[in-house]
């Protein structure tokens, strides 16, 4: 697949050796990084920018593993190289989802969703970390999208608002939306404070550059019995965290069904 703005492996990787970058990560990498202690599974997929996403260590799921989109090869090591709207996985074989900025890379951001969402089980979650093009980052990209050929500026953000749309459509429950790094990619001072600045900003009421989406797979025509739960820790950063079931639809250390035999294919 050829990206619409010519996007080439080395513009990816020197942007993301750019300190701002780093902050970036470094702040979604500690918030999900508290999604994912908290949702339990056999099965979390990974798909997003960040080269080395620590923050899947902390996730109880037997089995991490992380493919990778048309625009990444030869810059993350992947189990699996996917096009975007296409991925070789059966329905309802995986627990979590984890989409960082995958969206704002690809011309397909409806079918990667729908790729996503099939791939769920009922009641698994998709987490989707993106630029929101209604901050005013997005205002400023806006403009020098225009003239500009490097990240962030030539991405293709979706609005929170629209993916929300297309969730409930595809019959999937909103259960948090955290605006954050309402400062980045501004510096004020040290890279330290900036970092500090970010943190203290998040999850307040003013629109973030980025947004932070958890939504969960539900059943149509269903109601959902919750079985008591313990109460989740608070994670670092002051958001909401639900508690969540272990999956019981597959054996420990499975791979998801699909998987391997589209791959050897």
């Amino acid at each position: 697949m050829k990206h619409p703005h010519r996007l080439k492996v080395d513009t990816q990787s020197n942007w993301l050796r750019r300190a701002d970058t780093q902050r970036l990560l470094a702040l979604e990498g500690n918030w999900l990084g508290d999604w994912m202690c908290q949702l339990y599974g056999r099965h979390v997929l990974y798909c997003g920018i960040d080269q080395n996403p620590k923050f899947l260590l902390r996730s109880p799921g037997q089995h991490c593993f992380r493919l990778g989109m048309p625009w990444q090869q030869g810059l993350v090591d992947v189990q699996a190289q996917v096009e975007d709207d296409s991925w070789p996985l059966a329905e309802d074989s995986l627990d979590v989802v984890v989409l960082q900025h995958c969206l704002d890379m690809t011309i397909r951001p409806h079918q990667m969703i729908r790729e996503a969402t099939r791939s769920l089980v009922p009641g698994g979650y998709l987490i989707v970390a993106g630029f929101n093009p209604y901050s005013w980052w997005g205002g400023l990209r806006a403009v020098r999208t225009l003239s500009s050929t490097r990240l962030p500026w030539i991405s293709n953000p979706v609005s929170p608002g629209r993916l929300t749309d297309w969730l409930t459509l595809l019959d999937f429950r909103l259960e948090s939306l955290t605006s954050a790094a309402h400062l980045w990619p501004l510096q004020i001072g040290s890279e330290k404070a900036s970092r500090r600045v970010d943190r203290v900003m998040a999850g307040s009421w003013l629109p973030g550059n980025i947004y932070i989406l958890v939504a969960r797979k539900t059943v149509a025509g269903m109601t959902t019995i919750r079985p008591k739960l313990k109460k989740a820790a608070e994670p670092r950063l002051g958001f909401a965290v639900p508690a969540a079931r272990v999956a019981e639809h597959d054996e420990p250390g499975q791979i998801p069904p699909g998987l391997k035999e589209n791959l050897c294919r």
